[in-house]
Parts: structure tokens; C-alpha cells; sequence
């Protein structure tokens, strides 16, 4: 036998006596390597809808046991799952890093909206119609649903309209609450008190909001902002008014026509026709 196979041989019974002794320590290492702690990341910090003991309560770890939890035990997949489940979080990442330290990453739920119907217990619904507990110790600031809601004219059937709430300002400064009527009619109630405005359903949001502006800018401060009890936008390209009182001839007031030429003013049914050529 040459001098190199002679030294194969005991190089391969070294790497095999290394290998079952590591194998071995290993072993033992995992049997008695423990957790050692729990970090949670929101991304966003300042949300005031989650915190981070929320989170902590959420996951179901008591932090003060879980350093005597064996990493090999720990379901990562498990606690990933649960959180996801969780109607106060957006999505949940779970990882377990070298130091023994479980990491949770978690989105919190951003409420568009918070809706009540009879009889129910109210609550809050995010982006996508995740129904989200409405609890006393929250208050935030976002329109409000009233109404039946069912598989016909679900809440999440606003959803673009809230999104469009939520995404345009000017919008959002228009609307104090959102009612939805048997029929489906979505009625807005505007922050300008005295009235309601009949939004129909979710189709061309922003032209409905663009001739609703148009209406307070041009109609309005002439026709005088007690003079109608319903604005309805539903139609395309026109505006549709109804007297508060509708026993009482109309105002010898000049048309806005007369005084814009871009609207026209029918004080019978009280139609404003314009094509705003941008929304709110």
C-alpha cells in the first residue's frame, strides 16, 4: 500500500470520528438550546390602532417563559399563522435568529372605516373589507358606515369610495358620515350641515365629488345653503336638488348661468348640469 492511500485512509477515519463527535455535540446543544427573547417591529410606529404590547398579546408568548422554550419546539409557522389570522394585524413575518431571539415583523390594520348596523355591535373594516373589533380604547378618526348591510350591498361595496375618502383630502373634509339605504342608495352626510347627498352607488367617484364641489362653489352661495334638503349626484353629468320646502316659490335670484354661463339652474326640479373636468 502506497504511502497516499495510507494517508486516505486515516484522513477518512478522522473525518468520520469528527463528524460523529459533532454530530453528537449537536445533538446535545439542541436539546437544551433555549429561546432568548421576543422582539416585535411595527412598521408603523406611530399607528394608533396597534401597539407593540398589542402585538405581544396577540402572539399568545408569555415573554418572561419563553427563555425556558427549546428552540427545536418553537413552531415559527404556527405563530406566523396566528398573527396573520389576527383582525387588528395587516400580515405578520416570524423568524428565528442565530442568537435565539424570535423576531416578529407585523403591518398593523389600517381602518378605512367604522360601521354600525341595528342591533349589532359596531366595528372597523380595512382597505380590503377585513372586518377589524371596534374597542373602547380606540378612537379613530375615519368616516362612518350606517345602514343594513348584507351579501346583497355588503359594507365592503363602499370600499372605493372610502379609498377615494382616504386618498383626496378636499374629499375626505367633505364627509362626516356614509349611510347606506335599503335600496342600496349610498347617502353621504356631509360635514356642511343641512342636508344629505344621494351618491347613488361607487361608479365615477370622482366626477360625483368634482360636481358636488362645482354645486358648493356655484350653486349654493346663491340659491342660499338652506334652500335643499337632498343633492343628488347619482346622475352623469348633473346635479339634482329637492327643496326644503317645497310649498315656497323660488327666489327672484339670478341663475348662476346669468352670472358663470356654466350652469343651468331649473328651479322646478333644481338641476345643475355641468362636466367638471377634475375631482375633488
Amino acid at each position: 500500500m502506497s504511502k497516499k492511500s495510507v494517508f486516505m485512509c486515516v484522513l477518512t477515519i478522522i473525518m468520520v470520528a469528527y463528524y460523529g463527535f459533532a454530530m453528537t455535540v449537536t445533538s446535545r446543544m439542541a436539546a437544551t438550546d433555549t429561546l432568548t427573547g421576543l422582539d416585535v417591529t411595527l412598521s408603523d410606529p406611530d399607528s394608533r390602532f396597534v401597539s407593540v404590547p398589542d402585538v405581544v398579546i396577540e402572539t399568545g408568548v408569555d415573554p418572561d417563559t419563553l427563555t425556558a422554550c427549546l428552540r427545536r419546539n418553537f413552531d415559527l409557522r404556527a405563530l406566523e399563522e396566528r398573527l396573520n389570522a389576527s383582525d387588528k394585524l395587516q400580515s405578520a413575518n416570524v423568524t428565528l435568529h442565530s442568537n435565539g431571539r424570535v423576531h416578529v415583523d407585523v403591518t398593523p390594520m389600517v381602518p378605512v372605516a367604522r360601521v354600525f348596523e341595528p342591533g349589532k355591535p359596531s366595528y372597523y373594516i380595512n382597505a380590503t373589507g377585513k372586518r377589524i373589533s371596534a374597542e373602547l380604547r380606540y378612537h379613530i378618526d375615519v368616516p362612518v358606515l350606517v345602514g343594513r348591510f348584507d351579501s346583497v350591498h355588503p359594507a365592503r361595496r363602499l370600499l372605493p369610495l372610502l379609498d377615494y375618502i382616504a386618498s383626496h383630502p378636499k374629499a375626505g373634509a367633505m364627509v362626516a358620515t356614509v349611510t347606506q339605504e335599503a335600496d342600496g342608495n349610498i347617502i353621504i352626510v356631509p360635514n356642511i350641515v343641512g342636508h344629505v347627498v344621494n351618491f347613488g352607488d361607487t361608479s365615477r367617484v370622482s366626477e360625483k365629488f368634482a360636481l358636488l364641489r362645482e354645486f358648493y362653489r356655484k350653486v349654493a352661495p346663491v340659491k342660499g345653503w338652506n334652500t335643499y334638503d337632498t343633492i343628488a349626484v347619482k346622475w352623469r353629468g348633473q346635479v339634482v336638488a329637492t327643496r326644503r320646502n317645497k310649498a315656497v316659490a323660488p327666489m327672484p335670484l339670478p341663475t348662476v348661468e346669468e352670472q358663470t354661463g356654466s350652469l343651468d339652474i331649473n328651479d322646478n326640479e333644481t338641476v345643475a348640469k355641468s362636466s367638471p373636468d377634475e375631482a375633488v
